[in-house]
């Protein structure tokens, strides 16, 4: 069992560094994107809308998958006055159950998202903006995002329940690839 979790861990490890170069490219899109607007703007007067209204628009592509990487690496938003409260074996199941929780949102989103999307593109609807596609585009960041957050809480899951004793959570921090700190 632990080999299989091993090289789940492994595809999980590439997907999460790619999801952070991904999320890094595009945020560096946004400045460069800015910066040359601000600045063709200044010198010939005439700007381009797209690039100012592309940003907020990818805002989701960044944010979905990215909320999965910082669940995966323990980072994600957290309530500490209970674990202080329990024990090891306490904190451990909490760990569990949280782990769970988390697993079962992300399906249930995963499903509303794949709902969602599918809606929006029977309905053929087209962004209002002067670089206009289906937007549907932005709704499918919602099932990928959930996809991978999924994906990711399955592993925490299985993390917690097979590590030894009270070292599940550790496994996250021993794991997280060492090139990839820009959400910590």
């Amino acid at each position: 069992m632990t080999a299989y979790i091993d090289a789940y861990r492994r595809f999980n490890d590439r997907l999460c560094t790619v999801i952070l170069f991904v999320g890094k490219l595009v945020v560096a899109s946004w400045v460069l994107a800015l910066f040359v607007s601000a600045l063709t703007r200044y010198v010939t007067g005439v700007g381009y809308d797209w690039i100012v209204e592309m940003p907020p628009m990818l805002v989701p592509w960044v944010v979905f998958p990215m909320s999965a990487v910082l669940l995966r690496r323990g980072h994600h938003i957290t309530v500490d006055f209970l674990p202080m409260m329990l024990g090891a074996q306490g904190r451990r199941w909490l760990r569990i159950v949280v782990a769970a929780i988390a697993l079962a949102a992300a399906v249930a989103f995963f499903i509303a998202g794949v709902q969602a999307t599918m809606l929006f593109r029977s309905m053929g609807q087209m962004t209002q903006m002067e670089l206009q596609f289906p937007l549907w585009y932005m709704y499918l960041s919602f099932p990928a995002g959930f996809g991978v957050m999924t994906i990711f809480a399955f592993e925490v899951l299985l993390r917690e329940v097979f590590a030894p004793e009270g070292m599940g959570h550790l496994a996250a921090e021993a794991h997280a690839p060492a090139t990839s700190d820009w959400v910590d």
